[in-house]
């Protein structure tokens, strides 16, 4: 358990540039034409917070969302694996079985 909880940690660290949020495009009425919009929007501190991105920008953001959603399966795998160290350490204190 201890390799599989390393790896996954590894491989989270190995992840370049990554968020969590979601990723918004509506248009927008600006000088009399609708134009693409695009935000990412996230909540941060109970707060949401929509910073705007520009179309060139938007390869890296669909990049370092995919990151975040691998990221966040990582966490959760992380947890458990956590948890499941912790039990099995507890066990063998109490004089269980390895």
């Amino acid at each position: 358990m201890w390799f599989l909880r390393h790896k996954c940690l590894e491989e989270l660290a190995a992840l370049a540039g990554w968020v969590g949020g979601s990723r918004v495009q509506t248009r927008r009425v600006q000088s009399g034409k609708a134009k693409p919009f695009r935000y990412l929007s996230r909540s941060v501190g109970g707060r949401n917070r929509i910073p705007w991105v520009a179309a060139s920008e938007m390869p890296a953001f669909r990049a370092a969302m995919k990151a975040g959603r691998r990221a966040a399966v990582l966490f959760d795998r992380i947890g458990e694996l956590t948890v499941a160290i912790l039990t099995a350490e507890a066990k063998c204190a109490a004089g269980g079985e390895r």
